[in-house]
């Protein structure tokens, strides 16, 4: 999770350093014409507040106690489960040539948003889908540090705790308990999810090209689960969990932040003479 600090980070600067070129219209805007209803303090603050807790946090979760030499022998006996057995069949020698390609996967797919910025329908919502994403990654990146469902609250033995070929060091490793969930593959379904989904609402006129969209987002993010499995940090229930947590929070955080916007109408207009507006919400 620390790639997604520095993305995160990045993108953070990117968008501080870009709020001095949103002026408004000098005639009149409409902010219901935007696909999305952004309050930049809100979301902002969740993004920043976001980084700085994961920053601390990611610490707290690969500090754990070392694993002890009885803890690996009831491991290798206790083995894991039929569907999870595939974790303990791979080739111990391609693990980390299979880490880095992940990396270099989850890198790509976590600016694969900013791409969006091509599509002639984001203009004047460039700051707003960008900070909306930032948000999103914030809120993914937490849900691992600190949720019930991340390593914080459970311990998992990775995979590679299990290889008796792999020095004892490697093995005893207070890292090897965060098996559950995959953050890799989180981070990497968020970005290409939210992507997807930005698209298709986008582009409301598509209807079948929906499914081919979602179909070409989760191709990225099984690649990298399959590679986190073969680099022995994962097994195939951790990257399935954290496929559904990333797509759900790329698909979902958009999702409410077009609801909101559909339920408030601001508008302002800007002339020489008058300067004023009116704000509607509809329920």
């Amino acid at each position: 999770m620390k790639k997604c600090q520095l993305l995160l980070a990045v993108f953070s600067f990117l968008y501080l350093a870009g709020l001095p070129a949103q002026n408004m219209d000098s005639t009149s805007q409409s902010i219901h014409e935007k696909t999305y209803r952004v309050i930049p303090w809100m979301s902002g603050g969740i993004a920043a507040v976001g980084l700085a807790t994961n920053i601390v946090g990611i610490p707290k979760v690969k500090d754990k106690p070392t694993l002890t030499e009885q803890e690996l022998e009831d491991l290798v006996a206790k083995g894991v489960s039929k569907f999870n057995a595939s974790g303990l069949r791979q080739d111990v020698d391609f693990r980390e040539k299979a880490h880095t390609i992940s990396d270099g996967f989850m890198y790509s797919c976590g600016i694969m948003p900013f791409l969006l910025f091509v599509d002639k329908k984001t203009k004047g919502q460039y700051w707003d889908i960008a900070l909306m994403y930032l948000e999103t990654q914030a809120i993914t990146s937490n849900m691992y540090t600190y949720s019930p469902l991340g390593p914080t609250f459970i311990d998992r033995y990775r995979p590679q705790a299990y290889y008796e070929e792999l020095s004892f060091d490697e093995r005893t490793s207070g890292n090897q308990r965060n098996s559950f969930y995959s953050g890799h593959v989180a981070t990497t379904a968020t970005g290409t999810f939210f992507t997807a989904k930005v698209l298709c609402d986008l582009h409301p006129e598509w209807k079948g090209e929906k499914y081919l969209v979602y179909g070409l987002a989760s191709l990225p993010t099984a690649i990298v689960a399959v590679l986190r499995v073969q680099a022995l940090k994962h097994f195939p229930t951790d990257v399935i969990a954290g496929g559904v947590i990333g797509a759900g929070l790329g698909i979902l955080i958009p999702a409410l932040h077009k609801r909101w916007q559909n339920k408030v109408k601001l508008s302002a207009s800007y002339t020489s003479t008058f300067k004023g507006g009116s704000i509607i919400l509809e329920f």
